[in-house]
């Protein structure tokens, strides 16, 4: 609804398989790959992407447990690709490798979820394998704590689940970043970077599978 008021159009993805708590979250259901290409799990409907313009090819089906749900959990930026090299779907990791990015691989399969791009060079992250794998590739690199988001009453968020980049200098969250017990650490390091912080929802910050931006308007 916040982005919706700003104009923003939303595709909210769902999968018939995955539990209720993560059904509609993006970052299991599909893969921006850059440009027009967009990898999916085959069990969606994916028809307003491709009447977006979107080249959208098809993954080995998620299932609902792990590691089946996490094929599509890759955290992709403008020269590599993080993900665990046991769960990734081979066809996405391919195709990612064929476009000149190179792997980091890490042993956490949800990583998407848990990879918050700043800038091309700045990242954070809430799982220590993913910042083992991102630290010495990027020119900054943030570990924070896990446990401050929410997911369901069940099991708690990742950090990158409830962000997204708004633009290049404005990253969204879902929720409020002081209910993070590292929101000062969070608030310094996207203040380097320039990054603006701007929170959608009131309350403690939420995982909802992430932001995922596969347009700009210009």
């Amino acid at each position: 609804e916040a982005l919706s008021e700003k104009g923003i159009r939303i595709y909210t993805p769902e999968s018939t398989v995955l539990d209720e708590e993560v059904k509609r979250h993006a970052d299991m259901l599909i893969c921006h790959t850059g440009e027009n290409i967009i990898f999916a799990d085959p069990m969606q409907n994916v028809t307003l992407l491709e009447n977006e313009g979107f080249t959208v090819l098809k993954t080995e089906a998620l299932l609902r447990d792990y590691p089946f749900d996490t094929r599509l959990n890759t955290a992709v930026g403008k020269n590599y690709f993080i993900c665990n090299p046991k769960t990734v779907d081979k066809a996405l990791s391919e195709h990612l490798i064929n476009k000149g990015l190179t792997p980091l691989y890490t042993k956490q399969g949800y990583t998407k979820c848990s990879v918050c791009f700043i800038t091309e060079d700045a990242v954070i992250t809430d799982d220590e394998s993913c910042y083992k794998a991102i630290r010495n590739h990027f020119s900054d690199a943030l570990l924070i704590s896990k446990g401050d988001i929410f997911l369901s009453e069940k099991h708690c968020g990742f950090f990158g689940g409830c962000t997204g980049k708004l633009g290049k200098n404005t990253l969204a969250l879902t929720g409020e970043l002081k209910t993070h017990r590292d929101a000062r650490e969070i608030y310094a390091f996207c203040n380097k970077h320039e990054v603006e912080i701007k929170e959608l929802s009131s309350g403690r910050l939420t995982d909802i599978g992430g932001i995922l931006p596969l347009k700009e308007m210009r």
